[in-house]
């Protein structure tokens, strides 16, 4: 029976071969993803423990990029927020006063506690939910579940670090604010903002979160309102900020939420309202005529699709061999620019100093016709190259200078081997992200007008 079963089967196949794989034909394409978070934030909880009305205390809480996102070229930025919420906990009182449950779990968290979910009622008052009692309560000590009375107005958020390149890119909250408003019937969160940027050397921040403690009933020292205004002019009534007598002796919460709120690609030439943009174009005697060529069309095809005008971008152009010459000063003529492409002829050694600094010049001289003030018109340099320097000074040393005079350095690396594209990536241009590796000349156009779109 197995023996005719089989050749059924296999005069079945033979019969209907056709129909049967236009019917059931199908590709599985497998796909996976690592999925990482963009912030390392090391600190679980903070705990100030016993603490007295009008103390100032000080704790910090460290956010900084993971090492997944500092390790991905094709990322740059996160934009993230700092909200505060209730928190809910496990209560009961002890011999020596309230205490709450703040067992610590495996990943370093309390378990025990929740942040509770506000929401509003019909007549528009704050109702926060903690939601069940993450484990069974013990009456016979009293425990119960519930929110905790809110520390949240109390605690400021002060971002203390520099911000590489980039200045002032976070937010603050200083004492004595309401934790959310509420606004057309919609809570609105009061947070802070924050940012942190691969391009700009601003990896990591550190917030420093300070408690100025409430007074209680009718017991606030006579400087209660000074206290209050010194840490926060704007705070109004300080009277407001009093807490009721019977939450002395109480434990007191807050959950601190931060949220991303974007990732960012690095930016490109195409995002900017007005630029100012030098082409830098390597003419050594390594790349052939056919190559040269396909350099051209490339080249030309980037001032295109940056479309210069007066104002908008404005482009010029260097090239070099054993030595550099300024090809055209920045214009905002386009067909100036490929004129001066297409006169481009090969031979020589690799001087990339050189190449760097003329372009520096054109680029760094603000007044002289060419180029235009940086606040408006930002600076960027497009180096195509296909070797090493191979003749002329440090190339890394005016990489260095032009980068400290604010310009932006892209460089195209063309069938470079991996040691040349590792001191391209890493010394000559502004950062890794601002590196593209072409596997030959015929990839460049591809590249090139990448740079000029905006997504």
């Amino acid at each position: 029976m197995k023996k005719i079963l089989i050749s059924l089967a296999a005069a079945g196949t033979a019969i209907a071969m056709v129909p049967l794989f236009a019917a059931f034909e199908a590709h599985v394409i497998n796909v996976t993803a690592r999925i990482e978070n963009a912030l390392e934030v090391p600190v679980k909880f903070l705990e100030y423990g016993t603490v007295f009305p009008q103390e100032y205390l000080l704790k910090d809480v460290p956010v900084q990029l993971s090492r997944s996102f500092l390790a991905e070229d094709r990322v740059d930025d996160v934009e993230y927020i700092i909200r505060q919420k209730p928190k809910c906990a496990i209560t009961w009182q002890g011999p020596s006063g309230w205490e709450y449950d703040n067992t610590v779990g495996p990943d370093g968290t309390h378990i025990y506690t929740a942040t509770g979910h506000v929401t509003l009622d019909p007549v528009d008052r704050p109702v926060t939910d903690c939601g069940p009692a993450p484990r069974q309560l013990d009456t016979s000590k009293g425990e119960t579940w519930g929110v905790l009375p809110l520390l949240c107005p109390y605690l400021s958020k002060d971002e203390n670090t520099e911000d590489g390149s980039e200045t002032n890119n976070d937010g603050n909250m200083p004492a004595f604010h309401e934790p959310y408003t509420i606004v057309g019937h919609q809570i609105v969160w009061n947070e802070v903002k924050g940012r942190l940027s691969k391009l700009a050397q601003d990896i990591a921040d550190n917030w420093v979160i300070d408690l100025a403690v409430p007074c209680f009933g009718g017991y606030c020292a006579q400087d209660w309102a000074d206290f209050v205004l010194d840490k926060n002019p704007n705070a109004g009534d300080p009277n407001q900020w009093v807490q009721p007598i019977e939450n002395e002796h109480k434990v007191f919460g807050c959950d601190l939420w931060i949220e991303v709120g974007g990732i960012s690609l690095p930016p490109t030439l195409g995002c900017q309202e007005e630029l100012d943009a030098m082409l830098v174009l390597d003419r050594s005697g390594s790349i052939d005529s056919t190559e040269l060529g396909v350099l051209k069309n490339a080249a030309k095809a980037f001032v295109d699709a940056l479309v210069p005008s007066a104002d908008t971008a404005h482009i010029g152009e260097v090239s070099f061999a054993s030595s550099a010459s300024l090809d055209v000063h920045l214009t905002d003529d386009g067909a100036a620019v490929k004129a001066a492409i297409d006169l481009l002829a090969s031979g020589g050694l690799t001087n990339l100093q050189a190449a760097i600094d003329t372009a520096k010049t054109e680029l760094d001289n603000p007044g002289d016709g060419h180029d235009r003030a940086d606040a408006t018109s930002p600076d960027y340099m497009i180096i195509i190259t296909d070797g090493a320097p191979t003749t002329g000074g440090d190339s890394a040393a005016a990489a260095a200078a032009a980068k400290a005079a604010g310009i932006k350095i892209y460089v195209v690396g063309v069938g470079v081997t991996s040691g040349t594209e590792d001191f391209l990536k890493n010394t000559i241009a502004t950062s890794p992200d601002y590196y593209f590796s072409a596997a030959d000349f015929d990839d460049l156009q591809t590249i090139l007008e990448g740079l000029v779109s905006c997504e």
